[in-house]
């Protein structure tokens, strides 16, 4: 298997992941980042018949010293009069963990070894072993926490850390500015997105995990250099590819939610508020991206980094 399409095999993954914000298992990272120092990643601007709007498709975890306010982000954030995130309160990490943990065990689960074809089961023993789950701990885990909790092992020596992710910078920003932060989403509702897919879904994104997880750094960097590049159409062939190929999983955690977050922005500037969004890049990707339904919705978006 040449190197393009092993890397291509994990990046769809790594966007799926980072489609939701509040996972625990983002721990502290590693490695050094060997990646770009700074970009501009893309921002749009929405302009509605009562207010206007600003979209920024952010990465919820990051390399530590990574430039990426740009003069422009400066200005849509003073101009804006609150800050609207996926989730608020990743600080309390000990809550999410909780939540985490209630909707991703059940009784009655099969072990690892049995929800992976043969040809995995080695390669994932050797996962299981690295992310310190007990082989007992999967028989309650469900297989979509099952998924996550190994991705948090492929990841752990990435340089990537959830205080330098761009929810807790921008939130920190706007706090100091006595600006509302509000979210479209909790941390449960996000969970509930995974829990709802059918277990045929789930052993493929634990299958995904297992087979790919050695390809996460080159994987990684390439994510992360897209987005300082402000590079949509690699972020968006990335969420047209694998995992996200299939209809549930698509559905489950791209296509609903950006309609219902289309639907929230709308309400929000029919109300005359002028938001500064900020979520998963991957949300702000292909023609189901967040713009493309406001776009549908009669609004008017520009791109302008």
């Amino acid at each position: 298997m040449n190197a393009s399409l092993v890397r291509w095999l994990m990046l769809p993954l790594l966007v799926l992941i980072q489609a939701c914000s509040g996972f625990p298992f983002l721990e502290p990272g590693l490695a050094a980042w060997d990646g770009p120092k700074k970009g501009t990643p893309a921002l749009w601007h929405v302009q509605g018949p009562d207010g206007e709007a600003w979209l920024f498709g952010g990465i919820h975890a990051l390399p530590p010293d990574i430039k990426w306010i740009s003069p422009k982000m400066k200005r849509a954030m003073d101009d804006s009069d609150r800050l609207v995130l996926e989730v608020v309160g990743l600080e309390q990490s000990a809550e999410i963990t909780r939540t985490f943990q209630q909707l991703g065990n059940s009784p009655g689960q099969p072990p690892l070894a049995d929800r992976l074809p043969p040809e995995l089961r080695e390669r994932g023993e050797t996962l299981r072993a690295a992310s310190r789950l007990a082989p007992a701990r999967f028989e309650t885990l469900e297989s979509w926490a099952a998924a996550l909790s190994l991705a948090g092992a492929a990841t752990a020596n990435l340089a990537m850390l959830r205080e330098e992710g761009v929810e807790r910078v921008l939130a920190a920003r706007y706090r100091r500015q006595s600006k509302p932060v509000i979210g479209l989403e909790t941390p449960a509702r996000q969970f509930g997105y995974f829990d709802a897919l059918a277990e045929s879904d789930q052993r493929a994104m634990l299958e995904s995990v297992v087979a790919d997880a050695d390809n996460a750094p080159k994987a990684y960097r390439d994510m992360v250099t897209a987005w300082l590049k402000g590079d949509g159409e690699t972020l968006a062939e990335a969420a047209n590819r694998g995992l996200l190929q299939r209809p549930q999983i698509r559905e489950q955690i791209l296509v609903r939610r950006n309609r219902d977050w289309a639907d929230q922005i709308a309400d929000l500037l029919s109300l005359g508020a002028n938001p500064f969004v900020a979520v998963g890049a991957a949300h702000l990707a292909g023609e189901d991206s967040v713009q493309a339904m406001l776009e549908a919705r009669g609004f008017t978006v520009t791109r302008l980094q």
